[in-house]
């Protein structure tokens, strides 16, 4: 009973240090890719923020253009569409 008893307790003290080297490297590989992925996401932050300035600069090149310059005139009259009312439901 001793020798099996003693058998028993090696195996499960190395399968607990087996399973302490696992847990070890995948917490410092996914702190790795942590750190990795909050890299990406500040480069792409960047990207976007370029993208925000190109479209702005082009915006306020759009809105300093003359109107006319583009092609467009001013409405010679202005109306406006009546709205339907939304039916309602009721209890008849």
């Amino acid at each position: 009973m001793p020798d099996r008893t003693i058998s028993i307790l090696g195996y499960s003290c190395a399968a607990l240090v087996v399973a302490y080297l696992a847990l070890i490297i995948v917490t410092v590989s996914l702190a790795a890719w942590q750190t990795d992925l909050a890299v990406e996401v500040h480069v792409t932050e960047g990207k976007i923020a370029q993208l925000e300035n190109t479209y702005y600069a082009m915006v306020s090149e759009i809105d300093a253009a003359n109107p006319s310059s583009l092609g467009l005139v001013a409405p010679s009259s202005v109306s406006y569409a009546v709205k339907a009312p939304a039916p309602a439901l009721s209890r008849r």
